[in-house]
């Protein structure tokens, strides 16, 4: 039998865990600026919190959810999205007494049973940014900030589109006057939109389905059923966006607003937002983040009535659209026969970690065909061939051999010699 990964999920390489690690790098550290607290949760969760909070009249839960019984017949799910797991933790762990706003943020994989497309999987990652208790618009300001920061500082061309779903209030009235203008054209609709028109209408807007798409361009869009205390924040946060001034004099220049901007989950009410990538190669799936306020999430949780705001990045995506770091690195392979090397590269280690330089080593011990193991640093494109063979060791010396000029160098056998040699390395030649 020839075995393969399960369909819709994938093995990240060495070429792409390298642009995998420089995204949660730069994520981290942009998280930390803006003092998010890690947080680490299960990755599966009993079904009713799923739920309870995502929305039963969502994709996710009535047709994607990984869900199983264990063997005391409970209900369990792999988490098909973080937010509802970090909200149980913050209620569970009492997490609403500290201090507010609470700035949470976690990483790891995610699970959804979907057609797989570009850049969409089963087991998919996300990292995911919450901020708890706060009603302030600083929140959507700042977060909208720190990604803005994030991926221009990751090289990629993008642009954020925003929009107001309303309050309680306004979506009250907006189901009304949607489902009365929807009402003529059920019988026209795909199963999905029917299911919905009784249970959310405002996720018929979600649709994919280019008929159905086709009906509902000419109703009238959420934003024009704001309610007062609505309409006055998403002024507010237009003006400090800087959506009123001139593209040159804005702080984001590539920002919109997108009536049409929907988000899948039942939680969000108010200011939601999306990142899309304007890079071809993710084809129709060019959102990388997404997110949006849900004020009344914690209460139908379980916890107190408090305010929310989150959102979450697709790493799977983000790494098609990411070029790979350039790495200072010196690489080294070690050529020797002697048992002492392994002692002698583990204090080499330490000493690079005191000098504070970027190295690589592959040690090749007892060489058989020196030729051949020569041949091969050169595939691997190695900076520096280092050998320490019988001749080296009775005169206690290294032989180094410089790849990129092809000189060789002969110095004493010590740890302190080699790593001023590697330094100086850096920026002459030897």
């Amino acid at each position: 039998m020839k075995y393969q990964s399960p369909r819709g999920t994938q093995d990240i390489l060495p070429k792409d865990s390298i642009k995998w690690q420089k995204i949660l790098d730069a994520t981290r550290q942009a998280l930390e600026f803006y003092s998010f607290k890690e947080i680490i949760i299960p990755v599966f969760e009993h079904t009713e919190l799923f739920c309870r909070s995502v929305g039963e009249s969502t994709d996710i839960v009535n047709k994607e959810m990984y869900t199983f019984l264990d063997r005391s017949d409970r209900s369990l799910t792999l988490r098909p999205e973080a937010t509802a797991g970090i909200v149980r933790s913050y209620i569970e762990n009492s997490l609403h007494r500290e201090p507010k706003p609470v700035k949470l943020w976690t990483y790891g994989p995610m699970f959804r049973y979907e057609r797989a497309q570009t850049g969409r999987f089963r087991q998919f990652h996300q990292i995911d940014a919450e901020v708890l208790g706060s009603n302030n618009v600083s929140c959507e300001i700042e977060s909208v900030y720190l990604l803005h920061s994030l991926f221009s500082e990751l090289g990629i061309d993008f642009r954020i589109e925003i929009n107001s779903l309303g309050d309680a209030d306004s979506r009250k009235a907006y189901k009304e006057y949607f489902q009365k203008y929807t009402k003529g054209f059920l019988g026209d609709l795909c199963d999905d939109c029917k299911r919905r028109y009784e249970q959310n209408p405002l996720r018929m807007l979600d649709c994919k389905v280019k008929k159905d798409q086709e009906i509902y361009a000419g109703a009238k869009k959420p934003i024009e059923f704001l309610s007062e205390s609505s309409s006055k924040r998403w002024e507010e946060i237009k003006n400090l966006l800087g959506l009123y001034k001139e593209k040159d004099q804005r702080g984001i220049k590539n920002i919109i607003t997108n009536p049409n901007l929907v988000r899948g989950l039942d939680y969000y009410n108010d200011f939601v937002f999306e990142v899309k990538s304007v890079n071809d190669v993710l084809k129709g799936q060019s959102t990388i983040c997404a997110g949006g306020r849900y004020d009344g999430l914690v209460e139908s949780l379980g916890g107190p009535a408090m305010p929310g705001f989150g959102w979450a990045i697709g790493i799977e995506r983000l790494i098609m659209v990411v070029n790979p770091p350039v790495s200072n690195a010196i690489s080294i392979m070690a050529l020797s026969n002697q048992e002492n090397i392994f002692k002698m590269v583990d204090e080499l280690c330490y000493e690079i970690k005191k000098e504070n330089l970027e190295l690589n080593i592959e040690i090749n011990f007892n060489p058989l065909n020196i030729s051949k193991q020569i041949e091969t640093a050169a595939k691997k494109d190695m900076d520096f061939i280092l050998f320490y063979l019988d001749e080296e060791k009775k005169k206690n010396i290294f032989k180094i051999k410089n790849f990129k000029t092809r000189k060789e160098l002969e110095i004493s056998a010590n740890i302190q010699t080699i790593v001023e040699t590697l330094r100086c390395s850096a920026s002459t030649e030897i």
